[in-house]
């Protein structure tokens, strides 16, 4: 949506009406309230049957909805998502079971009411509805507050505006005007694009969520979990490590070890710390435990020279083979719809898929330059 004349911050630059809002509120006219339903459910299933009704006062919007998601992870056929990174194939396996759950919770609302919906709703109408609204949605305020897992509602014309996490909004339903509002906080000239912020999202979940990536995003991390256990499990013994799992679990530092280009997470750093404790199944080996978390809770920066050495070089490691793992996936996917024709790969799936390893790949050469850069000072 481009700017048709010059836009101060603090405008107004969409509105709204009520009555152009699908909300709780809307839909409990149609379906009763005497439902389990939560908002996401009841408004994908309305908009399947809005789309089966040519007669629809809400055609011309059910029209400018996308035809396909094919671009979204949920989507990708298995010759494509075997090459996702793995914390996000894991929450892209949750997402389908999180669909499929509430497709059958539809199908048992449908199957209650004495109206009968002729032919029955499949899982792949479900599907579109649901991912229509999971890309779509707005988060009501100041109405409808009693909708069942989560405030929200559809809403025509937002699909014209695109994400930047530049943009600088307010949105909400203004009571006065009876109106969903959204201010730009981000002045524009008239000719230049206005755009919306959809929150601080890395690229990974704008891709699950949305099905696109920015090419610049400062959010963007890689995750190095898999990474981190994998050199747990090959240092210690079955013993020792859960001895050194539950102590991360007990003080609240298991999972989520992240690097960024100019930043290494504190929870990455106290992981291998940790690990770097020698002889953990060994008298004494509490004292050293004592030291870690002096440096957990911010009482010290290091356990020892030592042993800061011995965790970044861990970390080096750790980041020599995530580049090597992402190189290769590059490699793969730049003939991989050569190889598999038959699975009729979405072009831009594979664009964005490239460019989210191309992206680690830069993330853990920033951090290999700094690590360097630190083990020679130390």
């Amino acid at each position: 949506m481009m700017a048709t004349s010059d836009i101060a911050a603090g405008e107004v630059i969409v509105s709204v009406p009520r009555k152009f809002l699908i909300t709780n509120d809307s839909l409990s006219k149609i379906y009763g309230t005497q439902h389990s339903l939560s908002s996401h459910q009841i408004l994908a299933l309305h908009l399947v049957l809005l789309l089966r009704d040519k007669q629809s006062w809400w055609k011309p919007y059910v029209d400018l909805l996308p035809i396909h998601f094919n671009t979204m992870p949920v989507k990708y056929t298995k010759v494509l998502l075997d090459h996702l990174p793995t914390a996000l194939k894991e929450e892209v396996s949750q997402q389908k079971e999180h669909i499929h759950k509430d497709y059958l919770a539809c199908m048992k609302f449908l199957n209650s009411r004495p109206e009968k919906i002729e032919p029955a709703v499949t899982p792949e109408e479900y599907e579109w509805g649901w991912l229509c609204v999971n890309t779509r949605c707005i988060h009501m305020t100041k109405m409808d507050n009693m909708g069942k897992g989560g405030n929200i509602a559809l809403a025509p014309m937002l699909d014209f505006l695109n994400h930047t996490t530049e943009a600088k909004i307010e949105s909400g339903f203004n009571v006065r005007t009876q109106c969903f509002e959204i201010k730009t906080l981000t002045p524009y000239s008239k000719g230049e694009q206005v755009y919306i912020n959809y929150g601080p999202h890395d690229n990974l979940a704008i891709l699950k969520e949305y099905g696109f990536v920015l090419s610049e995003n400062s959010y963007n991390f890689v995750l190095l979990d898999k990474e981190v256990w994998d050199l747990y499990s090959e240092i210690e013994s079955k013993r020792g490590l859960e001895i050194k799992k539950q102590i991360l679990e007990g003080a609240g530092y298991s999972g989520d070890y992240s690097i960024k280009s100019d930043e290494i997470s504190f929870r990455l750093m106290a992981a291998l710390r940790l690990l770097a404790l020698e002889g953990t199944t060994e008298p004494g080996f509490s004292r050293r435990v004592m030291d870690w978390h002096d440096v957990v809770m911010g009482q010290t920066d290091l356990i020892s020279t030592d042993n800061e050495r011995k965790a970044l070089i861990m970390l080096q490691d750790i980041c020599k083979k995530a580049d090597k793992h992402a190189k290769h996936e590059i490699a793969v996917l730049s003939n991989i719809a050569e190889k598999h024709p038959e699975a009729e790969l979405h072009p831009f799936a594979l664009y964005f898929l490239r460019q989210i390893w191309n992206e680690s790949i830069e993330i853990i050469q920033h951090t290999l330059v700094y690590l360097t850069d630190k083990l020679s000072r130390l």
